[in-house]
């Protein structure tokens, strides 16, 4: 055992004078060979007699061929009402085909050769790409031509492309920084401006194929186009390619407005978004950004460095390290070619912790102005920049792409080493002078999200002047009527839901139901297409329901009793009593059963009160409201003008794929015993299907199955 103790002490002897050794030479006599001098790619520039720009990079070291599209014009060329367009375009120009081949045919073509084309919309411009091995260069091309001349914007593509933009839409607020992000450009560019404005379900459904044609005409058009090719080519030949395919393409008259100017007023303001489900708040604060153009673009980005980029920054040493206060903080001052960036700081810290942190970041701000950054600030921004600069030309696609945006935005190809020089040439001085001229920590913008409840401090007393509180509800897709309870609204309504219930076998017949059996099938609407599943269910009235559906791994219950209830659990699979909240969920949804409204009309549990006009799809209908005994609407139902039939149900409801305005569209009914009784309907989630009900079979005043109410074993 000595011996082996022995060794291992020899061993670690003679390591540690390996390391002492090595650690006390001289590093400066260490000689380090010179940095290769960066090398740009020859670029040639060709422009077509149409107006298509060409930006052509011949590298034939490996049997690849790209293509890069850029076209002028993009999102804020959105009407106000119909926001989302220039995505939804972006994707079925693709997705939706074109006059000579669909949309799963190119799809097929592409994976044929394994290549890519693809296409998108963003807020300056719209786009496409290509990739594929050289051999398949022409083919490339040839689809490139098709779907940027040539799109069909297939219907179902369209509404596929609108669900995918739903879906984001139901989801925004579950991160507590998007919120913020969103927030926060609202108070920078303006509520309405096109520089802050998002996505509603309402903007999505008003947009239609012709919109989609309409845009694609007017702006995709060769004089706003610019391609940058690189990969392995011959010039001549991949330009001859374009020329088959583009060189017809004709010139049109719409000239593309410029992006508006934005007029921005330094201020103090503070608004906030009220969590109380979250324990941190996410705080941003600041106000206008700069241009790329700016004489003094050189410095913010020192100055930006030195304030929030990065480990070691002020922010981070004082927010974090210094005052404990938060794990992510930065600050950053953006500028952009076209109009001005923004100045935004962030910090995510403690509920009890918001307005601590508020302080301490306008602190570090402002020490921007007042405290010249040390040498090893300095250096420190200046080396982050340098050092970095060798991978902004790591790749011919990164150099080419720039240089193509750069020609648009009217900047010399030298810009980026230009600016280099600038850096290496910014003092402390010019450090200071920058952030005097481009900080006000006195007119700050602040937007926190969190739980105000939990603040060690109200927001209001912060300096920023009154804090707003922001309203993050998001919207419905249909444009609701008020609801006014008069004497009026109530008789109309009456008079019309009489109408209705006439219309459907008369009230008569629905007060002798006692009980209801069903089965049938319900389709939930997946992106992968519908997937069915059996139900069978069992109403005896007023109270007592049953609902079991049929899966692989067994029924699933949902059983609601004037006792009680129980459910499966999604979760464990177990059948688990509903909880209070749900049995009283319950209770509000038996007045949007059909059925149950239609018996119990006339009764003091509820009132109908006329709700306006108007039309589902191509049907003029009249809206009754179902309002229960403390003034909340239920349901609303849309009846025939012409004879009071039921066409739709609209309700508030949590579904499996999100939350929101639901409509319910009947278009099966079947004689029962005289009464007119929907069997069939599709329900749409803010104008997204999302499931289909058909019954099989329907009948009333059934003997249902003893036990049928108790809790499944």
């Amino acid at each position: 055992m000595k011996k082996y103790i022995t060794i291992l002490l020899a061993v670690f002897f003679t390591a540690s004078l390996l390391c002492t050794g090595a650690i006390a030479q001289d590093i400066s006599k260490i000689k380090y060979p010179a940095v290769n001098k960066l090398k740009m790619p020859v670029i040639e520039k060709i422009t077509l007699d149409n107006g298509i720009r060409l930006y052509l990079v011949e590298d034939n070291k490996l049997p690849t061929f790209n293509i890069s599209v850029r076209i002028n014009g993009g999102d804020y060329l959105e009407p106000a009402d119909k926001v989302g367009l220039v995505s939804i375009l972006g994707q079925t120009m693709r997705t939706g085909g074109t006059t000579k081949w669909t949309g799963d045919e190119l799809d097929e073509l592409l994976e044929g050769v394994g290549a890519s084309v693809e296409t998108y919309g963003s807020f300056t411009s719209c786009g496409a790409s290509v990739s594929s091995l050289s051999d398949f260069s022409a083919t490339g091309i040839e689809i490139l031509a098709q779907i940027l001349r040539n799109p069909t914007f297939d219907e179902d593509k369209i509404e596929l492309a609108k669900v995918q933009e739903k879906a984001g839409i139901s989801r925004r607020n579950d991160d507590p920084d998007q919120i913020g992000n969103r927030e926060f450009a609202k108070m920078i560019y303006g509520d309405n401006s096109v520089f802050s404005r998002y996505t509603e379900y309402k903007t999505i459904n008003n947009i239609t194929r012709e919109d989609l044609v309409q845009f694609h005409s007017a702006y995709c058009a060769p004089q706003n186009v610019q391609m940058a090719i690189w990969g392995d080519f011959k010039k001549d030949d991949i330009v001859k390619l374009i020329k088959a395919h583009f060189g017809d393409w004709k010139i049109n008259s719409v000239e593309v407005p410029p992006l508006p100017e934005v007029d921005y007023q330094y201020r103090s303001e503070v608004r906030y978004a009220d969590k109380t489900d979250i324990n941190q708040s996410k705080i941003l604060m600041g106000h206008i950004g700069g241009r790329v153009g700016d004489e003094d673009y050189a410095a913010t980005i020192i100055m930006n460095s030195i304030l929030g980029g990065g480990f070691g920054n002020r922010m981070f040493n004082t927010i974090r390290s210094k005052e404990g206060l938060a794990y992510a903080t930065y600050g950053v001052y953006t500028a952009n070619i076209s109009y001005p960036g923004v100045f935004r700081n962030y910090t995510a810290t403690k509920s009890e912790t918001t307005a601590k942190a508020i302080r301490e970041m306008i602190k570090v701000i402002r020490s921007m102005q007042t405290d010249p950054p040390s040498d090893v600030e300095l250096s420190k921004a200046k080396d982050s920049y340098l050092n970095s600069f060798v991978f902004k030309f790591d790749t011919k696609s990164e150099v080419v792409n720039r240089i193509m945006s750069y020609d648009f935005y009217g900047l010399p190809e030298n810009h980026l080493q230009l600016l280099k020089e600038k850096i290496e040439k910014v003092t402390s001085d010019d450090v200071v002078a920058a952030a005097k001229a481009r900080l006000r920590p006195d007119k700050l913008c602040l937007f926190v999200t969190g739980n105000t409840t939990e603040f060690d401090s109200p927001l209001g007393d912060l300096g920023f002047g009154v804090a707003t509180e922001v309203d993050i509800t998001i919207p419905s897709a249909e444009d609701k009527p008020e609801l006014v309870i008069n004497a009026e609204t109530l008789a109309m309504g009456k008079e019309l839901f009489a109408k209705t219930i006439t219309a459907h076998g008369g009230l008569d017949k629905f007060k002798s139901i006692k009980t209801t059996s069903g089965t049938g099938t319900v389709s939930i609407i997946t992106p992968n297409g519908p997937f069915p599943l059996a139900f069978e269910e069992y109403t005896e009235f007023p109270d007592n329901r049953y609902q079991a559906y049929i899966t692989p791994a067994g029924k699933m219950y949902d059983i609601h009793t004037s006792a009680g209830g129980w459910k499966t659990d999604q979760q464990t699979g177990q059948i688990v009593a509903k909880s209070e909240e749900e049995l009283t969920k319950d209770e509000v949804n038996k007045f949007k059963n059909i059925v149950h409204l239609f018996m119990t009309a006339g009764e003091p549990e509820y009132q109908t009160v006329y709700n306006g006009s108007g039309s589902v799809g191509d049907t003029p209908v009249e809206y009754i409201s179902i309002v229960d005994g403390n003034g909340t609407m239920t349901c609303r139902l849309a009846v025939k003008k012409s004879n009071g039939e039921l066409v739709a149900k609209y309700f508030e409801d949590e579904t499996p794929t999100g939350s929101g305005n639901v409509e319910e569209i009947y278009t099966e009914f079947l004689d029962v015993a005289g009464m007119k009784i929907p069997v069939g309907m599709d329900r749409f989630l803010e104008g997204r299907k999302v499931l289909g009900v058909n019954f099989e079979k329907f009948e009333i005043n059934v003997t249902i199955p003893e036990g049928t109410f108790d809790k499944p074993q």
